[in-house]
């Protein structure tokens, strides 16, 4: 797959969970709204995060170091855009929850490097076998 067929793809599920966020902003009521309600919220939010995030970290890396080599280091960006979506939704988790403090957002950002540099090692181990 071509480099702007990734392009076109992340951007088409970028959209539609644009619109599915924004359909549940206008549709739900937060008043009445149940569990159901806050997940969809949550889980269109994140799409639409993670869509944004992986345009954005694969943008960097096409202007960084070319768009060859942008194009073989896909899944490292995609990996990282999961991480940073997850932080930012972590955080509006702990916002809407009350509980969101600066050292909570340091906390969540500490546990999400981990993760991160976890995978890093594992990839490596795996790759170096």
């Amino acid at each position: 797959m071509s480099l702007s067929a990734y392009f076109w793809g992340i951007r088409l599920f970028t959209a539609l969970a644009l619109a599915a966020f924004l359909g549940i902003i206008f549709a739900v009521d937060p008043n009445e709204a149940e569990f159901v309600g806050i997940v969809l919220f949550f889980s269109s939010l994140f799409g639409m995060c993670l869509g944004l995030c992986t345009l954005f970290i694969t943008g960097l890396y096409c202007k960084a170091i070319g768009e060859t080599s942008a194009a073989h280091h896909l899944g490292g960006a995609f990996r990282q855009a999961f991480f940073l979506s997850l932080f930012v939704i972590g955080n509006a988790l702990f916002q809407f929850f009350g509980i969101l403090t600066w050292w909570d957002s340091l906390l969540l950002l500490a546990g999400i490097l981990l993760l991160e540099f976890s995978v890093r090692q594992f990839i490596k181990k795996s790759s170096s076998v």
